[in-house]
């Protein structure tokens, strides 16, 4: 599946391989600021001369704050809104920066599902996000995320 998010009633709704664009984002630089000061207070995420001998050599967004922006868009695309009751694990990779006021294309896949064994109501998804640049196609975020689903 891609396009239009549906809003599911279930995770019987999924299936292993659907894929789900869920439109562009960007982190404009004062809420980068914002974000880096309470929550990851890194010279390369606060201030321009720091970051210039960073490794980055130029300010980006804390990777905290791209993985909760992306992982915000898929709660407020519907997709799992109505389904959502948490999770427990996490994989995340940073292959490159995000730098402020950068444009980035989120999709989410579906890896696999099941059942759970202990309740019949609920149902245990793995999903991937992917935050890619549109200005050059490359990937700053891929994460993999366990979520549990009412079923």
């Amino acid at each position: 599946m891609s396009g239009t998010v549906p809003r599911i009633a279930s995770l019987d709704h999924l299936a292993p391989g659907d894929s789900f664009d869920l439109g562009t984002l960007s982190l404009p630089r004062e809420e980068v600021l914002a974000f880096a000061t309470r929550f990851d207070p890194q010279p390369f995420h606060l201030d321009d001369a720091a970051a210039a001998e960073s490794i980055f050599r130029t300010l980006v967004a804390s990777g905290l704050h791209t993985l909760s922006a992306v992982f915000g868009r898929l709660i407020t695309s519907g997709l799992i809104a109505d389904v959502s009751l948490g999770g427990n694990q996490m994989d995340v990779k940073w292959p490159a920066p995000l730098r402020p006021d950068e444009e980035v294309a989120v999709r989410v896949e579906v890896l696999d599902l099941r059942p759970s064994a202990s309740r019949a109501s609920l149902g245990i998804a793995r999903l991937r996000y992917v935050a890619t640049r549109t200005a050059d196609g490359v990937i700053v975020l891929d994460a993999t995320g366990t979520h549990f689903l009412k079923r």
